[in-house]
């Protein structure tokens, strides 16, 4: 016996009528295609890259930058690198010292976690003026809020342990993974004379 489906049972398929749907659904499935290819662009464009991702990134990167895709995607793989901290020690006036450092395990909730741990990874992949100018911003606050005399601050590289070193027994915390440099000394006094002039500089302009 042969079963037969009329007409009437058949499954409903959507085909664009008139030219402006064929159209639109052509356009709309040529943009999924290069939105993908966009969010692609983005991590495989990182060292290491083959010159057609680098390409493919300059290409599709104003796409990519309007609509904020060009996350960090690279961070987590295949390869991931190490990180930066901000180590810092404050002297009070009865020379007092104490010593901190951020991003820390005790900063709530992870979101604020995240935000100061952004800060500490752009100054470290920073250079020139602006790099100068953060460090000091980064010293003013930090003196502000503690109500410190002098802060000294340092940029800590702590490098990830590869899989053999965890294998022949070594630790995420062996001394060598970490590499510290100095940002410089800074006083109050100097910290707060800096701060008047730029606003007094930017007033101007």
């Amino acid at each position: 016996m042969t079963n037969t489906i009329s007409d009437s049972n058949k499954p409903e398929v959507y085909r664009p009528q008139g030219l402006w749907p064929k159209v639109g659904f052509v356009v709309l499935n040529l943009w999924i295609v290069l939105h993908i290819l966009a969010i692609i662009a983005a991590p495989v464009s990182v060292s290491p890259s083959s010159s057609v991702e680098r390409g493919l990134w300059r290409t599709l990167a104003p796409y990519v930058q309007v609509l904020y895709q060009n996350n960090g995607f690279h961070f987590f793989a295949p390869n991931p690198e190490g990180s930066n901290s901000i180590r810092y020690v404050l002297e009070y006036e009865d020379g007092t010292l104490e010593r901190g450092k951020f991003p820390n395990k005790q900063i709530k909730p992870r979101l604020l976690y995240h935000r100061y741990f952004m800060l500490s990874e752009n100054l470290g992949q920073m250079n020139g003026e602006l790099r100068e100018i953060m460090i000091r911003d980064f010293a003013r606050q930090l003196c502000r809020d503690a109500g410190a005399e002098r802060i000294t601050l340092l940029l800590e590289w702590h490098e990830l342990a590869l899989r053999e070193r965890i294998m022949a027994g070594g630790s995420l915390y062996d001394e060598d993974l970490y590499e510290v440099t100095p940002l410089g000394t800074f006083t109050w006094d100097e910290l707060s004379k800096s701060s008047k002039e730029n606003v007094a500089t930017t007033s101007a302009r």
